[in-house]
């Protein structure tokens, strides 16, 4: 058996490894960025705490006092579903308008609807919250305050701002005029004081069933705005509660609840997107009808990503009718489903960042998204030889036993990664595409003929004949020589990985999930009859037999140690841990770049028995599974072809 080791790496500007022109991630100026977005525009414009007008001047005071003049902001989920990436923006802009400002940001459950609340949501955005890195200053929830609103609803019907009212859910929409003329007064509005009161401690006791009372607030219509036509704040609803059980027949509104609660907690800043606008009013009404401390709500633009659905409702049809697998299906835009994915979290909020914040919504396409995402893999994560679908090259002038192993740069600029050694022998692996029977002059790679360039390896391949499968006509197996003294450099590289045995080479990987867009168009909900005939029935395409070079093992084992070291850091860190560093790192995290094809993730199907059990020796062992998602693809390249 011949061996060596090869050292001498080609110079990286031979190496065009990525097929892409995207510019790397900076850590530095993302973080320039990121003050900017506080600093400047609409977030810069922000009143100071204790800059929002009250209706006594003791409630400033009192405020500032409880504060000491910090921002507080809160991040208020509804816990009746999986967050998605326009949540993300929600969590950035509350978290990292008080982290910037030295403040406070609470991640407040808003459990006001017992009915569609799920632990398994509470669990998730807790996780979501500080897999994305942020960690709350207190974890609360609007039940947290259930005495506290019951008294005030009390309070409201005493100052004849608030009455029961027994009318169907068909009469309030069409005193309320739904919207298109003015409405009219309920003929429950003028009842007394007190038999608002009796009516109101019935609803709690529970004589009432749901839709048969509710309790609304008695605002103003004369006014334009139908966010102040007698909202209601109170309903009956049969359901135990997650955390208060059955002690509760009765529950508040969001718009009872929202800026109440805020007002508990003293919040400076209620940060919420455009739709909320209308709300504003009613919003300060109520506080100022209460007599409390009245938060300062401010809108921004929501973000949306043109080709998916955030609709909880819709969503849990994809998820029930199997058009997807899951809630974490790579396809969808949940946060869970990118996590999956391999989709790093700073990623995201770099994205986000990217964005700015304005009152404009942001629609933006798939493909911008994903060149952010893009942009930050470009310079964080190592490269590895990989071959997608896998064409065999035998090196006819090399001797079977021949074997050099080579040291490569895990990434040629960012050498704090470290090297990878791989093996290259007599048999080796090329990609399917990187061959052609015919040569075209705008053609680089390998032809009959034709000579090209391997990545990291000492010397060019030329092709000299090819084999054909008699049935199919597809070639098999193509025979080509090494150039041990052609000193001409290459016009092209491609990837390759070698027949090895005793190393273990190639790593094979079971399932490689490559991912579409899982619709045709850029607004599925404009789809008739409805959002799945716009479903891509393409969305996923599952390729078996991929090859990777033996460096996937080191670099998964060192994926997960750092990963885990990093989250345990972090925690140790924080007040109140809310979470496990286990919940915040799992396979996803071993992330690479297969040169020339794509970014990688290891999927949660995947069965490694190194990385669930620590004394086992760095390699594949009998029973593992490989499952790679493509977090996002390269750009393409023009010069590809089929056989």
């Amino acid at each position: 058996m011949l061996l060596g080791t090869q050292k001498e790496i080609p110079p990286t500007d031979t190496l065009d490894t990525s097929k892409s022109s995207v510019s790397e991630y900076d850590p530095a100026q993302s973080a320039r960025a990121r003050r900017v977005v506080f600093e400047e525009g609409f977030l810069g414009s922000l009143h100071k705490p204790g800059g929002n007008p009250q209706i006594h001047p003791h409630l400033r005071e009192q405020h500032l006092a409880a504060t000491g003049g910090r921002v507080f902001t809160r991040f208020p989920p509804e816990p009746n579903g999986y967050l998605h990436v326009g949540h993300c923006k929600a969590i950035f802009v509350n978290f990292g308008y008080a982290a910037h400002h030295d403040g406070n940001c609470y991640l407040r459950f808003d459990d006001t609807n017992p009915e569609k609340e799920e632990g398994r949501y509470f669990d998730s955005i807790i996780e979501v919250v500080h897999w994305l890195g942020f960690e709350p200053w207190k974890i609360t929830y609007s039940s947290d305050y259930f005495d506290e609103l019951y008294a005030l609803a009390e309070d409201l019907i005493k100052r004849d701002k608030a009455y029961v009212c027994h009318c169907s859910q068909e009469q309030i929409k069409a005193d309320r005029g739904e919207k298109v003329t003015s409405p009219k007064a309920c003929i429950h509005r003028s009842r007394p004081v007190e038999e608002s009161s009796t009516e109101f401690r019935r609803m709690r006791d529970g004589h009432y069933r749901p839709k048969e009372a509710f309790l609304r607030m008695k605002q103003d219509l004369s006014d334009g705005n139908p966010q102040m036509w007698d909202l209601p704040a109170y309903r009956v609803l049969d359901a135990p509660h997650h955390r208060t059980g059955p002690k509760w027949k009765i529950y508040p509104t969001y718009d009872f609840t929202h800026c109440l609660v805020d007002s508990f907690e003293n919040i400076s800043h209620s940060l919420c997107t455009t739709e909320f606008i209308a709300s504003r009013q009613s919003y300060e009404w109520l506080c100022d009808a209460l007599e409390v401390y009245k938060p300062r709500q401010s809108e921004y633009g929501r973000l949306n990503i043109q080709g998916t659905i955030n609709s909880k409702r819709k969503l849990l049809q994809l998820v029930e009718e199997k058009y997807v697998s899951g809630w974490d299906d790579p396809r969808l835009y949940t946060v869970i489903a990118l996590r999956r994915r391999g989709v790093p979290p700073e990623a995201i909020l770099n994205f986000v960042s990217s964005l700015g914040v304005s009152t404009a919504a942001s629609n933006i396409q798939i493909v911008r998204f994903e060149q952010s995402v893009r942009q930050y893999l470009e310079g964080s994560v190592p490269r590895l030889l990989m071959v997608l679908r896998p064409l065999k090259v035998t090196l006819e002038n090399l001797p079977e036993d021949y074997v050099l192993m080579i040291e490569k740069p895990l990434h040629p600029k960012v050498p704090e990664l470290g090297t990878s050694i791989v093996p290259f022998t007599r048999t080796i692996y090329i990609d399917t595409d990187d061959f052609r029977l015919e040569d075209s002059k705008d053609y680089f790679r390998l032809a009959p003929g034709k000579t090209v360039g391997l990545f990291q390896a000492p010397h060019p391949i030329t092709c000299t004949s090819y084999v054909k499968d008699a049935t199919t006509g597809q070639v098999t197996e193509v025979i080509c020589r090494l150039e041990h003294h052609d000193t001409r450099k290459p016009k092209a590289f491609i990837q390759w990985v070698a027949e090895y045995a005793p190393s273990g080479s190639p790593v094979r990987v079971d399932e490689t999930r490559l991912f579409y867009p899982l619709f045709k168009s850029d607004n599925p909900l404009a789809a008739v009859p409805d959002f799945r005939v716009d479903i891509n029935s393409k969305s996923i395409e599952v390729i078996q037999g991929a090859m990777v070079e033996i460096g996937f093992w080191p670099l998964a084992r060192e994926s997960m140690r750092k990963a885990l070291e990093e989250s345990r850091s972090r925690i140790e860190k924080m007040r109140s841990p809310a979470v496990t560093p286990e919940r915040l790192v799992g396979k996803e995290c071993i992330r690479f770049q297969g040169l020339r094809v794509a970014y990688f993730a290891l999927d949660k199907d995947a069965r490694v028995a190194m990385l669930d059990q620590p004394n086992t020796a760095t390699g594949a062992t009998q029973g593992d599974y490989l499952v790679l998602n493509r977090i996002v693809s390269l750009k393409e390249d023009a010069g590809k072809g089929a056989l």
